[in-house]
Formats: structure tokens, C-alpha cells, sequence
């Protein structure tokens, strides 16, 4: 009998190590990767108030916010091998019959700055249990960093539900580079779960024991297989969280309050518009079409709006025949250049607090025989710092 034992006790060791190796496509996640992966596992509070919701039985949603890496588009070829569509599935294979529902609130090209604007919209009033972050990637892009508006990403998240969970999920380009560091300061500040992709991965690259084609489609964008990575990093996690969670609620640890700012609550405080939104003061020149964009030809134009908060962002397409004939004028004052490549960065920041009349100026241009559009186009705006 005691021989017997002996052996079943064997055997489920060597499942228990199976199960530790899961393949993605041809892309094998070990246990070193799982390892790697976690950068920092965070104060345990949230993530455990949240798996004890789904332990009662109680419905949970999954969300997550970024780039078009967490979007997914062409990239992935089976929308369901997303990782926030796989985190979802989650909970639903470690508590059946559990009610669960997941938010993708990821848009190509746009970073933190303007996640910052929309994740009250997007992500917010979905009241979301659990929200992954990710704009490790898009927030390299350009010359500034990009901060002050993650941070606020963070804290609005944190700031709006006292028991919602925040993972930082965090990818990066071909070369290696994104913002990981500077997010992995944030997120020890609030004390948040941290999974690196990149840590993950990396080595595996640099070693040849995995190449960049089976995980990613391109330079920045992982396929199906790299979001089975990404999805097998953070459940390893949830699965860790899961092994020590109080059997009781009432042994649950308490949530710490948010601390002060690391860098600014500037970003924390947004509002938004879109284009359907905007009721503007006047509009010469320009026209809402289809009630999703503002337009304005190659004759010019005048469009005026008024929008509170001191850095102010607008999302939009210069065409290359407008370069350097777009221009943003506050309060009177001197007229900006607005860049046709802001890649949702501030038009203009430094303003004093409250209510702006903001006009965005369009001197005549001809047009370009490279493009098919001669359109100023204005998809969204919006401010910081209410």
C-alpha cells in the first residue's frame, strides 16, 4: 500500500511538471519564461478581492486597455486567442458556471496620452474587475516620454473602484526597446502586479531557442502564438494568486490607499470629446461628416470650441499638402504649429486652469497627387488637468 502511495504520488508530480509547459503554436512556454514573466507580483489585496468576487459566484469583467497590440487586428488571425479574450476564459475554466464578460479596449497607434482621455469612456463605466494595462510599446514613440499620462491611466483606474485589480502588461518593438522601466517605476509605487513579455521572452530570442517569426507577424505585433505567451504569463500569475487565497473572506488583507502621485495627477483629471461630440462655437470651413470626423478642404478654415484643462490634445490627419498650415490659437494668444505626426501627444500644454477657447486654424493648401485626401480631418479633443 505504502509502495502504491509512493507511485500515485510520483505520477502526479510528473503531471503537475506537464502541465507546466505549454505550447503555443511552435512557440513552448517554460517554466523559466513563467519566471521571467513576472516582474513583480504587487500587493496581493486587489487581485484577491477580485478572485474571491469569482469564488462567490458573483459576475466578473475582464478588461484591458492599450495599443494595437492588445486590439489585435490582422496581426492575430483568431480573434479568440487575444489575451484578454483567453484571461476571460480564465475564470471561466477555474470557476464554472461563472457569469464573465471581457472589455478589448485596445486602438492602434495611440498611447497613454490618449488612454488617459478615454479609459473613463472605454474601460471605466464598464466597471471593470480586473484591467490590463498595456502601452509598454506605443508610449516610446516620439521624443517625450510619456509618464505623467500612464500614471494617470493608473490612477483613474485605481481611483475609481477600491476593490478593481491592475495588471501592467508590458511588450516591446524588435530592437528590445519600450517603456518598461519607467512603468515599472510606477508600478511599484501603487504596488501593482507587473508582467513582462519582453523579460519572458528576450533571452529566448537572443539565445535562438525562439525566433521573432513564430511569436510576432511584424516589428511590434504579436500573433496568435505570442498572445498564447502573453495569456500563459498572466494566468501563470492568476494561478499563483488563486494558490494563496484566503480560504475565508473575512482573512482577506486589507486595501491600502492610493499614495500621492509619483510624477502628477495631471492626467488623472481629463475630459473628452469626440467629433460627434462637439458643438462648436463656430465652424468656417469645416463640416461633421457622418457625425465621426470634423473636415476641412484645401480654401481653409476656422474651427472654434471650448475645452477646460491645462494640456490640451486633438486627435487628427494633416494631409502632407497641409504641413506647417495648421495652427492652434488659444485664448488669442500666439499661434501653435500643430504637426501632422503627434501620435496623440499635447497640441499644447502649460495652460492656466479652467475654460479655453481653443480655434484650430487652417490656411488654403493645395493639393498632393501622392494622396487621395485633401482633408484636414479632426476624429477627437480633449484636455488634461481640469
Amino acid at each position: 500500500m505504502e509502495r502504491m502511495a509512493i507511485k500515485i504520488f510520483v505520477l502526479l508530480c510528473v503531471a503537475l511538471v506537464t502541465t507546466q509547459t505549454v505550447w503555443a503554436d511552435e512557440a513552448m512556454v517554460s517554466e523559466a519564461m513563467r519566471q521571467r514573466g513576472i516582474v513583480s507580483a504587487g500587493d496581493p489585496a486587489r487581485m484577491q478581492a477580485v478572485l474571491a468576487k469569482a469564488r462567490r459566484g458573483e459576475p466578473i469583467c475582464v478588461a484591458a486597455i492599450g495599443g494595437s497590440i492588445t486590439a489585435g487586428g490582422v496581426a492575430t488571425k483568431d480573434s479568440k486567442r487575444r489575451y484578454v479574450q483567453q484571461l476571460a476564459k480564465w475564470f471561466e475554466k477555474m470557476f464554472p458556471g461563472l457569469k464573465v464578460r471581457f472589455v478589448n479596449a485596445g486602438i492602434g497607434a495611440t498611447n497613454s496620452g490618449y488612454g488617459a482621455l478615454r479609459v473613463q469612456r472605454d474601460v471605466i463605466a464598464q466597471q471593470p474587475d480586473l484591467v490590463v494595462v498595456e502601452y509598454a510599446v506605443n508610449d516610446t514613440m516620439g521624443l517625450a516620454k510619456l509618464d505623467e499620462s500612464y500614471e494617470g491611466v493608473l490612477r483613474q483606474l485605481l481611483g475609481s473602484s477600491t476593490n478593481r485589480a491592475v495588471i501592467e502588461l508590458f511588450f516591446m518593438h524588435k530592437d528590445g526597446k519600450s517603456a518598461q522601466p519607467e512603468q515599472v517605476a510606477l508600478g511599484r509605487h501603487y504596488g501593482l502586479p507587473m508582467i513582462s513579455f519582453c523579460d519572458a521572452v528576450w533571452p529566448e530570442l537572443q539565445a535562438g531557442t525562439l525566433k521573432w517569426e513564430t511569436i510576432y507577424a511584424d516589428v511590434v505585433h504579436p500573433n496568435d502564438a505570442g498572445h498564447d505567451i502573453a495569456n500563459e504569463l498572466l494566468c501563470s500569475f492568476l494561478n499563483a494568486s488563486l494558490a494563496k487565497l484566503p480560504k475565508n473572506d473575512r482573512d482577506l488583507p486589507a486595501l491600502a490607499p492610493i499614495p500621492a502621485p509619483l510624477i502628477s495627477d495631471t492626467f488623472a483629471r481629463c475630459t473628452m470629446f469626440r467629433a460627434a461630440d462637439l458643438k462648436p462655437l463656430s465652424a468656417e470651413g469645416w463640416t461633421c461628416v457622418k457625425s465621426n470626423v470634423w473636415e476641412c478642404g484645401s480654401a481653409g478654415g476656422r474651427l472654434e470650441y471650448e475645452v477646460p484643462g491645462t494640456i490640451l490634445m486633438l486627435g487628427r490627419n494633416i494631409p502632407v499638402a497641409a504641413s506647417n498650415r495648421v495652427e492652434l490659437v488659444v485664448d488669442g494668444g500666439t499661434p501653435l504649429p500643430i504637426v501632422r505626426d503627434g501620435h496623440n501627444r499635447p497640441v499644447a500644454k502649460g495652460q492656466n486652469a479652467g475654460l479655453h477657447r481653443v480655434v484650430v486654424v487652417v490656411q488654403p493648401f493645395g493639393k498632393s497627387e501622392k494622396e487621395n485626401t485633401d482633408k484636414v480631418q479632426i476624429w477627437w479633443g480633449g484636455a488634461a488637468g481640469l
